[in-house]
């Protein structure tokens, strides 16, 4: 909790939030959380009015908490670029189209019945030298219910793992590779990233694992050998305890840090359509 305390922020003994006064001009930044250990809600000031000292509030508790919703934001496409833009310059998921008039804003639009190529706990893009750090998506069209999103924290999937498991994977690296893209010769080749991550903004490891599909090979073991261990911590990210799920209203803003962060959409919401608009931020080269 030491991350909140400089943030401005102290636990209750409830397990929420307290608020807290801004620093500066522009009223309070509230927080409250959404589970035990993963989620924030963040409330109190628009997104397009957070001062610079907000927006490193913000990052913190993003980055602790692993996501935030900033609830009844309806920003535009121009106000969610440059809310992103503040925590590290734009990028875009190679092999992907662009919005016709917003080319830093990925559309994600389709019915509950027609599912993706990629259906299943990852995070994003990680099949670049410099994965994005933050993803961010706004409601803008939603179905009267279900296609919900849910996140897994990375590091309760760490510090669950025993202490010779946390020794092993020391050091060791996985092979990404790119799945589910439009046009995948547009990506840049395979490239190999850490089994462990450590957060630049919170100093925490994390489990730095995605889809088996996307992690294909640890460094040194036979195919065989990471293919199982690839698939086991795979399934261990996904423990229950460790996730939040969020149910879209309308106006809603959602943020988190794929550093620390598993995501699924669930498409359960058959014909009726789904439509968010997904700005993200370059991170830097991952590090144990």
């Amino acid at each position: 909790m030491a991350a909140l305390a400089t943030a401005g922020l102290e636990p209750r003994t409830d397990g929420a939030l307290a608020g807290m006064e801004d620093v500066s001009e522009g009223g309070a930044l509230r927080a409250e959380l959404l589970t035990g250990q993963t989620g924030v809600r963040i409330t109190g000031v628009a997104v397009d009015d957070m001062t610079d000292a907000q927006i490193e509030a913000v990052r913190r508790l993003v980055s602790t908490y692993c996501v935030a919703v900033f609830p009844e934001q309806f920003v535009t496409p121009q106000q969610h670029v440059a809310f992103v833009r503040r925590f590290h310059p734009i990028t875009f998921t190679p092999g992907e189209d662009r919005h016709v008039d917003w080319p830093d804003v990925h559309v994600i639009a389709r019915p509950g019945n027609d599912l993706p190529p990629i259906n299943g706990f990852h995070t994003d893009t990680c099949f670049v030298e410099r994965p994005p750090s933050y993803t961010s998506l706004a409601a803008v069209e939603l179905p009267p219910t279900g296609g919900d999103t849910v996140f897994a924290n990375l590091y309760i999937a760490y510090e669950g793992l025993s202490p010779v498991m946390q020794r092993w994977l020391s050091g060791l690296r996985f092979k990404h590779v790119v799945t589910g893209t439009k046009r995948p010769e547009e990506v840049p080749n395979p490239v190999w990233h850490p089994a462990l991550r450590t957060n630049p903004v919170t100093g925490r490891k994390a489990l730095y694992v995605t889809l088996p599909m996307r992690c294909i090979e640890a460094e040194g073991m036979t195919q065989r050998e990471g293919k199982n261990l690839i698939a086991f911590l795979y399934e261990h990210a996904q423990n229950i305890y460790a996730m939040y799920r969020h149910r879209w209203q309308p106006g809603d803003l959602v943020m988190w840090d794929n550093r620390c962060t598993l995501h699924a959409g669930v498409y359960d919401h058959g014909d009726a359509p789904r439509t968010l608009y997904r700005v993200m931020c370059e991170g830097e080269r991952p590090f144990e």
